[in-house]
């Protein structure tokens, strides 16, 4: 869909990208530059029956070469390669650290007589080295997890272990704690295992790959050197085919290097260096190993997209790579199916070319009928294709040579830019996301990578994915200061229908060579886009995080937006985030400015961070400390504490309370859910203020954020072990697809002052929103109701329209606390939405008044303790001082899970109702939580459980205005005196 408005910055760019010559890498750039062969595409009948798309790797042969024949080999093939021909050395080698050590050196030169460095570098790349002191590790896996696992680190998440590592013996000395480097990661470290390979292989052409060195190696095969590598997504393949014996073992070692001393342009994800919510720089051998039988033509690389989609069919074009290994031509017949993602047919063709000695690549257009079409969450199927490259090849003149084919999976759907009517012009990007010729405001989060030990196959990911896609999060922005995401975190997306914003992982600067390495950038982009660019999921590349100010002539990022555009033309680049029109937002939380002022006071089109800090729950807390650090408050300047704070200190309690603050704060459980409630307070108050704008100025939001790195405190609204806080169910709640929301100037009106706020109903969906009703009830201190207002609306398929605007006298209410409902329900009564906010709500004493007066800065050189100490003193918490009401709880069971039925059996509204007790591990699901309820009113929460049952026992309910209760049996209850409701989602 072309896009008629004026000259964007994306023009700007694209014309940059096409332009320049930037390269790190020349084989690198010879690659991504190859001339493109268009192909006419010979319609055919599928060759064999089609069985139902399942994911595969990119290593299906037509044509294998001899299978292996040793049933012991280590590890498994990759998934979807043929076992014939890949061995896997996934599974126990050997590994052993030393501190480095250096022949010539300046310490040596400079050093007096007697105290120059001794010893030389260790040799233990040789055959002969005697490895019976070695420790098992892992691959694919770190140094750390095989140190912890033998006993020789203590658990990284456990107490002060890290902060006692790191005051002890970490360096520099005269860094802060938290940027010191402990011993593992000032070792090198060395990692061997032996193998064999079937005497089937002997005469056919090896190669040994590595899908991921974390950072920087030597490798060893035989005691031979083979290759250095830097870069942690892929690389190097080796071939080794006069290297490996058949008669013997093989040995290959790998030779890790201490991390890079600075974070800034090292493509690696970056908290770990200290300066975000933990300390653990990563080092290892973190994917797989394998061995290869390479034929003698390749097809790989295959990508499939899509240029057209309109009256019943899909125009796709398919592009792939010919690897001629050989030294003459070859004519290689390639059979094309793309099979219909639920096995009923596929779509035939076939290609012939010949292929020249080395890389050739290829471009075919193919048309689907009736396409299968994938949708983002909420707008339609998510159906995935699988394409199936078989190949033949053969020397002109007769002769057959071994050819191996390709396989990948694909969605058809197209993704373009629109220009936000309000942001016209060349310093801003066309920031609305159009899929398949939809317009779309996102919602969405930041997404940190889950394990700093890089583990996998927990489920770990896939639940939070699923947590994502319950609270309608239809856009994750793979954040720039964490990892590229693993091919299993995008068929998880692909399936769920997240859309992904991948940055590369630089964050806070990115500065222009040497100091990043063009090199290592150039090899690394250029692995990662081809490897994911045929996921659906992923619409939108980005340089990385807060790169806002150009170094030199930017040379990396439009070496990354050239590579990009090369690659992947099936989608934009974004130079950083923030840039051309988006915005982060940390004047609230760390410039202590007001939740309302501080949002309302930064304009953007697309806001990609902002957010507060808030601590985890008490029982993941008791997963990373001893309960006896809990007990006292303000609690102490302990290692243990400090470890998990999301910047190193009690300082940050100071930064949560000044928002934390809906009453006196005396102990971690008040600490835990005031910080929570904060949370919810400040990303709902941003987030609804920016979906107002949508349409002309407003295209979405990305709140910081959803997941963490490391236990303790810190941005998102799930914790480090996947337990939901408070402020996740309010990003739940504000982020329906239908949604009826106010949006206001302040949280904090005075007497006379006249209460204002728009009602807005936004409808984020396929489909109209027709004679649906919005009602505003506001209640005063002691719940009385002071005014209520209905309007009835409708609204088209993505659009959003103010329902009313309330100017409300307060009469005597006003200055103190009150709240307004905002509900929307159908043309039936469902209800679809209903949000609760509250006004007047953090009185402050004389004390804290003066405390938050200071810049925030400057209350950093205080007495922390004193300064928690003084939200301490007795003083009013209008939330917790409403009339009481009472709540009942009852569990209605089903197969696999089931409805929590919670109903308030007083006579005032029910205020903040929680429920407690829920399991909430992985495959875990509670619907909703911290909502307001009616007298009267009920409300059925469904959950799910992994188990398929639900421990009654460990449940109860309470509300900030109702004692807490247990679950109750069936039974008759007191006549409602307002319509029963269910709350939920369209379908």
């Amino acid at each position: 869909m072309p896009d008629p408005t004026p000259r964007q910055l994306d023009d700007v760019e694209n014309e940059i990208y096409r332009r320049t010559r930037i390269a790190g890498d020349d084989f690198v750039d010879r690659h991504a530059s190859l001339h493109i062969e268009t192909v006419p595409a010979v319609p055919v009948a599928p060759a064999v029956p089609v069985a139902p798309a399942v994911p595969v790797a990119p290593a299906v042969p037509a044509a294998p070469v001899p299978p292996a024949a040793d049933p012991a080999r280590p590890g498994a093939a990759p998934d979807g390669a043929d076992p014939g021909r890949v061995i896997s050395l996934a599974g126990r080698w050997l590994m052993a650290g030393h501190e480095p050590r250096r022949q010539f050196s300046i310490d040596h030169w400079t050093a007096p007589a007697g105290r120059k460095p001794a010893g030389e570098p260790p040799s233990w790349w040789r055959e002969d080295t005697d490895r019976g002191g070695w420790i098992p590790a892992r691959v694919p896996g770190t140094v750390q997890a095989a140190l912890v696992e033998a006993g020789l680190m203590p658990d990284p998440f456990w107490d002060s272990g890290t902060y006692d590592e790191l005051t002890a013996h970490g360096t520099p000395a005269e860094w802060p704690w938290h940027f010191r480097r402990t011993r593992a990661e000032r070792q090198e470290w060395w990692l061997a295992r032996t193998f064999t390979l079937p005497a089937s292989w002997r005469g056919h052409r090896l190669r040994l790959a590595f899908d991921g060195i974390d950072y920087a190696a030597t490798i060893y095969l035989n005691g031979a050197p083979l290759r250095h590598h830097t870069g942690m997504f892929g690389g190097p393949e080796i071939d080794v085919t006069d290297l490996v014996r058949f008669d013997a073992g093989n040995e290959v070692v790998v030779r890790i290097f201490p991390p890079p001393r600075d974070w800034h342009g090292v493509p690696k994800g970056s908290p770990g260096w200290g300066w975000h919510y933990g300390h653990l720089i990563s080092m290892g051998v973190w994917r797989d190993v394998t061995v290869e039988a390479v034929p003698d033509v390749e097809v790989l690389d295959p990508f499939v997209r899509t240029v057209s989609l309109d009256s019943g069919r899909a125009g796709l074009r398919v592009r792939y790579d010919v690897v001629n290994h050989g030294t003459v031509p070859v004519r290689v017949r390639l059979t094309g199916r793309l099979e219909h993602p639920d096995g009923t047919g596929a779509t035939g063709f076939e290609n012939t070319v010949t292929a020249q000695p080395g890389t050739n690549r290829y471009e075919t257009a193919v048309t689907v009928e009736s396409p299968a079409v994938w949708w983002p969450m909420g707008y339609g199927g998510q159906p995935l294709y699988r394409l199936a490259l078989d190949a033949s090849a053969a020397r002109d003149g007769g002769g057959e040579v071994s050819a191996a084919g390709t396989a990948c999976e694909f969605g058809i759907r197209t993704v373009e830019m629109a220009t936000v009517p309000d942001w016209q012009g060349e310093e801003y990007y066309r920031w609305q996301f159009v899929v398949n010729g939809r317009r779309m405001f996102v919602k969405g989060a930041n997404w940190c990578w889950t394990d700093p030990l890089l583990g996998g196959g927990s489920g770990k990911d896939e639940h939070l994915l699923e947590l994502a896609r319950r609270a309608n999060l239809q856009m994750l922005r793979a954040w720039g200061g964490g990892m590229i995401e693993s091919d299993d975190f995008y068929r998880a997306c692909d399936r769920k229908g997240i859309l992904v914003y991948q940055e590369f992982p630089l964050s806070f600067g990115l500065p222009e060579a040497p100091d990043t390495d063009l090199g290592v950038l150039d090899r690394q982009v250029s692995r990662v886009v081809r490897r994911l660019r045929n996921h659906p999921s992923l619409v939108l590349w980005g340089g990385g995080n807060e790169n806002a100010r150009p170094t030199g002539a930017d040379e990396s990022h439009i070496l990354m937006g050239r590579r990009c555009t090369q690659y992947d033309p099936s989608r934009p680049f974004h130079r950083t985030s923030p840039w051309g029109g988006g915005a982060h937002n940390y004047v609230v939380y760390h410039e202590g400015q007001p939740i309302d002022s501080g949002y309302r006071g930064v304009d953007a089109v697309m806001y990609g961070e902002y957010g507060t800090s808030s601590q985890s729950g008490r029982q993941s807390m008791l997963r990373f400390l001893p309960e006896e650090k809990l007990r006292e408050w303000p609690p102490p300047e302990d290692g243990g504490i400090m470890q998990h704070q999301s910047q190193f200190g009690l300082f940050d309690l100071v930064k949560q309370l000044r928002y934390a603050d809906y009453g006196p704060v005396t102990g971690w459980d008040e600490m835990i859910e005031y910080s929570q409630m904060a949370q919810g307070d400040a990303l709902r108050f941003a987030s609804e203020m920016i979906r107002a704008g949508s349409g002309r100025h407003t295209s979405g939001y990305l709140f910081y954020k959803l997941t963490d790195l490391f236990p303790g405190a810190s941005w998102s609204v799930v914790d480090f072990y996947g337990v939901p806080k408070l402020s996740y169910y309010r990003a739940r709640q504000f982020s329906r697809p239908r949604s009826g929301f106010a949006v206001y100037e302040k949280l904090d009106w005075g007497p006379g002052e006249r209460f204002r706020a728009d009602v807005h109903v936004a409808n984020d969906s396929p489909v109209p929103l027709r004679g649906a009703s919005v009602t505003s009830s506001v209640y005063g201190a002691d719940l009385r109701l002071l005014h209520r207002r209905e309007s009835r609306v409708s609204v088209g398929d993505d659009d959003r329209v103010l329902a009313h605007a309330l100017d409300i006298d307060l009469g005597g209410d006003g200055g103190g606390v009150f709240l307004l409902d905002v509900a929307l329900r159908d043309a039936d009564g469902a209800l679809l939405s209903d949000q609760w906010y509250w006004f007047n709500a953090h009185p402050k004493t004389a004390r804290v008044r003066r405390i938050e007066a200071r810049p925030i800065d400057e209350l950093a050189d205080e007495p922390v303790r004193e300064l928690i100490r003084a939200y301490a003193e007795p003083r009013p918490a209008p939330l917790l001082e409403f009339p009481r009401t009472r709540l009942r709880l009852e569990v209605a069971e089903a197969a696999g899970g089931g409805e929590l039925v919670l109903r308030n059996i007083g006579d005032v509204v029910a205020f903040n109702v929680i429920v407690d007790g829920f399991g909430h591990g992985y495959g875990d699901y509670l619907e909703d939580n911290g909502i307001g309820l009616h007298p009267g009113e009920e409300r059925r929460i469904r959950y799910e459980t992994a188990a398929g049952r639900i421990d009654a026992s460990r449940l109860s309910a309470r509300a900030w205005n109702a004692p807490r209760v247990t679950v109750s049996p069936p039974g008759p209850l007191p006549t409602p005196t307002v319509p029963a409701t269910t709350a939920g989602d369209p379908e």
